[in-house]
């Protein structure tokens, strides 16, 4: 008798199965993919897009902060 080989489980398809047994079913069992998946891809673009944004803003926060320290540092050295 052949052993059957099983498949792993990945911890995302168990917080997926705990969201939601029954998509789990479809997506996993049935193979379906639930409906809205171009939406779900754009949103995902759209919200790494906007980390990139925050990430480039922050970044150029800091650097004004110290063009400002560096600015006071010589207006007390030109004295």
């Amino acid at each position: 008798m052949a052993k059957e080989r099983l498949t792993p489980i990945r911890a995302s398809e168990i917080g997926e199965y705990l969201f939601c047994a029954r998509a789990w079913w479809l997506r996993r069992v049935l193979e379906l993919e639930p409906a809205g998946h171009e939406r779900r891809e754009r949103g995902t673009l759209l919200h790494k897009r906007h980390g990139r944004a925050v990430g480039v803003s922050t970044t150029l926060v800091w650097l004004a902060l110290m063009l400002l320290v560096l600015a006071l540092l010589a207006v007390l050295l030109v004295r």
